[in-house]
């Protein structure tokens, strides 16, 4: 088995201006991209080995930080959306209430009319027939407030969600 000892040999250098270790043949310093000074095939004089500090290259564009006071802004408006969509909440949580008291105050007034009235079964279906159409037709008024109130709740789900995705990637928007 034979070795050839005609290769040149690098030794592991480190970059002067961010103390990483400069990989073997390579004219850039592979962290901060700074050039690296080669003669004849080695590199110049080793530094000494010291903990390299974490930067970004010189070469790449850094993003500026988040902005703290678009920041609180973002969260204030989460914060108003949230008092909103409790609101909202319990605007539906008081008409689902209201509609099925009403309901019930039809159906129970029905049902009284059509037992404590005296008379014959058509006299009392016509006696029954007026609370039970009136004041559930009423009730049911009380579905389009509720029909309202629940896309409010969807679109401020949304708006919140968004709110919410623009705190967590405000440094990338």
């Amino acid at each position: 088995m034979s070795h050839n000892q005609s290769r040149t040999a690098f030794k592991a250098t480190l970059c002067p201006s961010c103390a990483n270790v400069i990989e073997a043949g390579s004219k850039f310093c592979g962290v901060c991209g700074s050039p690296a000074a080669t003669i004849y095939g080695h590199h110049a004089a080793a530094a000494p080995f010291v903990k390299p500090i974490p930067t970004v290259p010189t070469f790449a564009p850094v993003a500026p930080g988040p902005v703290l006071s678009a920041l609180h802004e973002l969260q204030d408006e989460a914060g108003k959306i949230i008092v909103k969509l409790v609101r909202e909440r319990l605007f539906l949580y008081l008409h689902c209430c209201l509609f099925l008291a009403l309901s019930a105050i039809g159906l129970f007034l029905a049902v009284h009319c059509y037992v404590d009235y005296i008379g014959d079964e058509m006299t009392k279906l016509m006696m029954s027939c007026t609370p039970l159409m009136f004041i559930n037709l009423t009730a049911l008024c009380c579905l389009v407030p509720i029909k309202g109130t629940r896309r409010e709740i969807v679109r401020l789900k949304e708006r919140l969600n968004y709110v919410k995705f623009q705190i967590e990637y405000n440094h990338l928007l």
